[in-house]
């Protein structure tokens, strides 16, 4: 039985930790867009599950079913495994992977546990292959929970990212097209990065949730090793988030995108990807998996107004915890960080990343202190000194005041004791400190000032307006604030800040900087220097420089950026486009301008100048268009006003483009060259010569309804006509007459022009002073005020 129902709850797959161990496994090979799986199956005692399968990409051979209980490996963790696989060299093209699995000693379940090591995008996945698609909506919810954790982690060089993604498919009655929802929960640079894909056709959308709606694990946390972690996605929440960045790239979808019940479940994909550079030191780590179970509960019904930005997503729970409710009275919970001879209390907030990277530290420390492996000292005001014999020390620092360290301390903390200790600000200046990785905890109500040197390291400040210094500093930090007023100097190494809540100024180093502004912050980005910024507080000032990627998930920011950037998203925020040339997408009623030449794509109600060369890709609403030259492709909805010294063209002719446009053009200066494609157009010109091209629409989106009302401008003598291949529609000439007007006719190639003319007068109807002809059989022509029609009026060639 491969569904299991109980009333309105029903688990979509079986659980394979419990079904198996016995799974297919896939030879890497796609026929017909479909997976080839071994003929054979692997023989581990136990039973078989059909739903799920155990596929690998991008290594050179696949894995051998029947060679999986050959050899065993021993987990610190789960014992001995019943069933082992591997294959591969980490300094190899393809990389290492290796698959294992072990029965959980406490339930006798199994547990599936994966692992790759350099190559190209490497794969190990344990993955859905039910075939459900069109069975599961989201207008009900669909939940996944499951045990993950890892273990093993090492490495300083690739990438290594694991998590829990689904394959999520649209149909409505006009269009069909995937979604990969992906769900980062660990990541070799600790925290989830923020990825966003949503090419124009839609099909093949990739959108990773991520931020304080996501828990997640930090594998360079030595606390998390081995740990197990209960963990709970709420798969609607996530698709909801996805949907919004559709919308802000195609608002003339909302009706459809935004109706969940358009939306279903096609697969899930649990695994390990890794990128390698080839060498040795390439990071991996063993991505443990147990119970995986996604349930659909007909009796909650949702829709897209359901959307929550506060609500947890993502929630895990260490296996075997007791989980605590706080009363609404407490708002920051204490942590207890103990030291071999102090305890100090760190108030935080569970929901933020200051917060998460704060239980981290305090789980870490009880872990090394369990072991017998921790030195603690507790500071004194002025200079410390101290070199631990053990691999891990920790400095505690409970009362205000100045203190300057030095030695080879791990862990600092900033806290006060249960007796109130810390009434005052502190200064922390760690430049001297010679440890290889500093992790630094600041729990101060009054503020810390931390400078720090060219070690690298993490900085969590919970409460508090704070100065974090790693200016000049050559290491690479995560760094995260809580609610207070704070100010973040980023070190030249790769940064990772998420500021807190409140005021926040940060400046960037000059390599690579990842932020996540949760606050309403000025942040300043450094020459040289490759950002990637997610706006989500709104009213944040962001001047970045060249090749930096903006984020704008709120409202009315100010955004600079330079040569080769992208900024995606927001509303009424403000965009400048300070050299070179860059991409804009998806805003709403935003004010974008460029010193040189732009993309805009989608978005709507935009206000736009370019001094450049822009290339306008489907916006819609009012919008207003100045751009030293460009062209502009219509969309539904679009209401644009046109300025330009030189020649702009306009064309409607777009897929899934039906509706109304109007193009008022009359500061074009240039003159304006308009296509007009399906549905309804009103377009006028400008004041030089200009061109309209009617019956032009995108293959498959014309019919007879079709129709535009053009009106030529008050320049010289413009062209009126059609392609051969024009399509059916009624079209209008308000000011035929107004100058030295013609219509054309391109590509019919006649034997004589004057007589294919005099064949269209033929068809010609007068009425109240307007002429109508009509161009083979299926495109009306009208010419208001015009009743003298004559052959010199048309160009056929």
């Amino acid at each position: 039985m491969n569904t299991n129902s109980t009333g309105s709850l029903t688990n979509i797959y079986t659980d394979p930790s419990v079904s198996g161990p016995n799974l297919p496994m896939n030879t890497q090979q796609v026929v017909n867009g479909q997976i080839v799986y071994n003929a054979s199956s692997s023989q581990l005692d136990g039973g078989q599950s059909p739903d799920w399968a155990i596929i690998q990409w991008n290594q050179e051979t696949a894995f051998d079913p029947t060679t999986g209980d050959d050899t065993r490996v021993w987990d610190p963790n789960f014992g001995y495994s019943v069933g082992h696989w591997t294959q591969g060299s980490a300094t190899s093209a393809a990389g290492k992977t290796s698959y294992n699995v072990f029965k959980d000693p406490d339930n006798g379940h199994y547990i599936y546990q994966m692992a790759a090591q350099g190559g190209n995008l490497l794969d190990v996945q344990l993955a859905a292959v039910k075939a459900v698609d069109g069975q599961y909506s989201f207008n009900h919810q669909i939940t996944a929970s499951f045990n993950q954790g890892i273990s093993n982690y090492s490495g300083t060089t690739g990438v290594y990212q694991a998590g829990i993604n689904f394959t999520i498919n649209f149909h409505s009655s006009t269009m069909s097209f995937g979604l990969f929802l992906q769900f980062e929960t660990v990541d070799y640079k600790g925290v989830p990065e923020t990825y966003i894909s949503i090419p124009k056709s839609l099909g093949g959308s990739i959108y990773n949730f991520t931020g304080i709606q996501a828990d997640y694990i930090n594998p360079k946390v030595a606390s998390n090793n081995g740990v197990m972690y209960q963990t709970t996605v709420d798969v609607n929440q996530g698709l909801m988030a996805a949907i919004k960045a559709i919308v802000g790239l195609y608002p003339n979808l909302a009706s459809e995108v935004e109706n969940l019940s358009n939306w279903y479940l096609s697969g899930c994909y649990i695994g390990v990807e890794t990128i390698g550079t080839g060498q040795a030191t390439d990071v991996t780590g063993n991505y443990n998996v147990e119970d995986p179970t996604i349930t659909y509960d007909t009796s909650k019904t949702l829709s897209y107004a359901d959307r929550s930005t506060t609500a947890k997503v993502v929630s895990m729970t260490p296996e075997n915890s007791v989980t605590t409710t706080t009363t609404s009275e407490v708002s920051m919970p204490n942590l207890i960080v103990k030291g071999v001879n102090n305890t100090v209390n760190v108030a935080y907030t569970s929901g933020d990343t200051a917060g998460m990277m704060a239980k981290s530290y305090a789980s870490s420390i009880q872990t090394l202190l369990a072991a017998g492996t921790l030195d603690n000292s507790i500071l004194s005001t002025g200079s410390n000194t101290f070199v631990s014999s053990q691999k891990a020390s920790q400095a505690i620092v409970d009362t205000a005041g100045t203190y300057g360290v030095s030695g080879n301390y791990t862990n600092i903390v900033v806290a006060s004791t249960d007796t109130s200790t810390l009434n005052g600000a502190t200064t922390l200046d760690t430049t001297q400190n010679t440890a290889n990785y500093l992790n630094i905890v600041s729990s101060n109500q009054y503020g810390s000032t931390v400078k720090v040197g060219n070690n690298s390291g993490s900085f969590a400040a919970t409460q508090g307006n704070n100065v974090f210094n790693a200016a000049g500093s050559t290491g690479k930090w995560n760094i995260a604030t809580g609610a207070g007023n704070d100010t973040i100097y980023g070190a030249q190494g790769t940064n990772t800040i998420t500021g807190g809540t409140g005021n926040n100024l940060i400046y960037l180093g000059g390599s690579n900087n990842f932020v996540n502004s949760v606050g309403q912050d000025t942040i300043y980005g450094a020459a040289g220097a490759i950002d990637t910024v997610s706006l989500q507080g709104g009213n944040t000032t962001a001047s970045l420089k060249t090749n930096a990627a903006v984020m704008d998930f709120s409202s009315n920011n100010t955004i600079t950026v330079g040569d080769n950037s992208t900024v995606y998203g927001g509303t009424s925020s403000v965009v400048n486009v300070s050299s070179g040339s860059a991409t804009v997408t998806g805003t709403q009623g935003d004010t974008i301008s460029a010193t040189g030449n732009l993309q805009v794509v989608h978005g709507s109600n935009q206000s736009i100048s370019v001094s450049g060369a822009l290339n306008f890709i489907s916006g819609t609403g009012n919008t207003a268009i100045s751009a030293g030259s460009g062209t502009i492709f219509g969309a539904d909805g679009l209401t644009a006003t046109l300025s330009s010294s030189s020649r702009l063209l306009f064309t409607a002719n777009q897929p899934y483009t039906t509706g109304a446009q109007t193009i008022d053009g009359r500061n074009v200066a240039g003159g304006l060259s308009a296509w007009t494609g399906a549905g309804q157009q009103t377009v006028i010109g400008g004041t030089a010569s200009d061109q309209f091209y009617f019956g032009t629409a995108f293959t498959g989106t014309s019919d007879s309804a079709a129709s535009a009302t053009v009106t030529g401008g008050s320049g010289a003598g413009n062209l009126f006509g059609m392609l051969s291949n024009h399509t059916a529609g009624s079209f209008t000439i308000t000011d035929f007459r107004a100058a030295d007007n013609k219509f054309f006719l391109y590509n019919y190639k006649p034997s004589s022009s004057d007589a294919a003319a005099q064949t269209i007068l033929s068809t010609a109807t007068v009425s109240g002073g307007n002429t109508s002809v009509m161009i083979d059989g299926n495109a009306k022509i009208t010419f208001i005020g015009v009743t003298d029609l004559k052959t010199s009026d048309f160009t056929i060639s």
